[in-house]
């Protein structure tokens, strides 16, 4: 193992300059050393003496996440188990959420098989899951992506295909769903949706903002589409009549076939965050100023469809310049406790961010999560990362190893 992550030492040296740290570890047990917005190590003179012993000055304080490490960057300082897998019904999941009105249940959505796993009290001894796909999923949840817990009562999926889901629909027919994210009534079918809205097939990234509106990272279209389903129909329902959809960035968002680009809106800044996954990066997003251009076609639900212009695009964190072991396919995202992270999908390593966009710590999992595979990242109130494996049919569990 520590061979291993020696090896990383040179591979990251670059991505810690690219964004403003200083590189490498030490060979012993050391944590390396941070810039200064994320903790400088502490020197004292003052010895503090109990009567003619001296005492040893205090240690510094640790530098990083210590999900991740504490700034080590070696396995065994972290705690990295499955919680799930195939026998718990899980079938390539590529994104995971907690409840926040029921918050021992992580929802996890099964692209393989048009379903969702709801796992309670993960990762303890009284752990239980059950997976739900009623009547009509594959249509409603076909092939979930990504999904956002939004106002109380309520959940949306957005889905990756540009297939025919259903008899009497195009093959285009594809947008966000709109739940009841209660436990008890969801089904992931027909009779548990309370709306849907279509034109964003080929979707990989959803992120709620207020009310019922939520924005979406629009494959097909290679674009950011903000839906506001409005007022929601009776639960199985189909007048999408009152629904808007604004698309932004059209054209602009590097899409890449099969792996999901997680979205979070950050309230306190009022912007959208997503996994630019195509254009290595995650950016950044203000739609202020932008107008109306446009009406969109096909309109297949009767509302109001606007192509707008303008709002500001911007690069929040840049991976191309972070050297051959930095940032490569960007894929999920997550916002906790002041920290940005980041899940990697073309080399298995998890980052995390300060809010200025400065990398604080990163893991390498590529020992134990194939390249490809990891997606979706949520973070519990421990600050543990659960992790999702959609090539291995898994969800991980990353902690501090004490």
């Amino acid at each position: 193992m520590l061979t291993r992550c020696l090896g990383l030492v040179g591979g990251l040296g670059w991505l810690l300059v690219g964004c403003g740290g200083n590189a490498g570890v030490s060979d012993g047990d050391a944590a390396a050393p941070m810039d200064t917005a994320v903790g400088d190590a502490v020197t004292t003179t003052d010895t503090g003496t109990t009567g003619d012993t001296p005492q040893p000055p205090p240690p510094p304080p640790p530098s990083g996440i210590a999900a991740l490490g504490n700034g080590t960057h070696r396995m065994d300082r972290v705690r990295l188990r499955a919680v799930a897998t195939e026998t718990n019904g899980l079938s390539q999941p590529r994104d995971l959420a907690f409840n926040p009105e029921g918050p021992e249940q992580l929802w996890v959505t099964n692209f393989a098989t048009s379903t969702m796993t709801i796992i309670l009290r993960v990762g303890t001894e009284m752990q239980t899951q059950v997976t739900r796909g009623g009547p009509g999923n594959l249509h409603f949840l076909a092939k979930p992506s990504c999904l956002a817990f939004g106002a109380p009562g309520n959940l949306a999926t957005a889905h990756e295909t540009n297939m025919r889901t259903q008899p009497t629909t195009p093959g285009d027919f594809m947008g966000p769903t709109l739940w009841d994210s209660t436990m008890m009534r969801f089904n992931g079918g027909d009779a548990s949706h309370l709306d849907m809205l279509h034109n964003s097939p080929n979707s990989v990234g959803i992120a709620w903002e207020t009310a019922t509106m939520y924005w979406v990272v629009d494959g097909a279209h290679r674009a950011l589409a903000r839906y506001n389903f409005r007022t929601p129909h009776e639960r199985g329902g189909v007048d999408h009549s009152d629904g808007e959809l604004q698309r932004y960035a059209d054209g602009m968002v590097g899409y890449v076939e099969g792996v999901s680009s997680h979205a979070e809106f950050d309230q306190e800044t009022r912007r959208l965050f997503f996994a630019d996954t195509g254009n290595r990066r995650i950016a950044s997003f203000d739609p202020t100023g932008a107008v109306r251009m446009a009406t969109i076609n096909p309109n297949y639900d009767g509302g109001r469809q606007s192509r707008m212009m303008g709002g500001a695009l911007e690069t929040f964190i840049d991976g191309t310049v972070m050297g051959p072991g930095g940032l490569q396919r960007p894929s999920g995202l997550a916002l906790a406790a002041g920290h940005w992270y980041v899940t990697d999908n073309a080399n298995s390593r998890v980052l995390a961010f300060n809010r200025e966009g400065r990398l604080v710590d990163w893991l390498d999992l590529s020992a134990d999560v194939q390249p490809g595979a990891l997606m979706g990242v949520a973070v519990d109130p421990r600050g543990w990362l659960y992790l999702s494996d959609a090539v291995g049919n898994r969800v991980l569990e990353l902690s501090p190893a004490e």
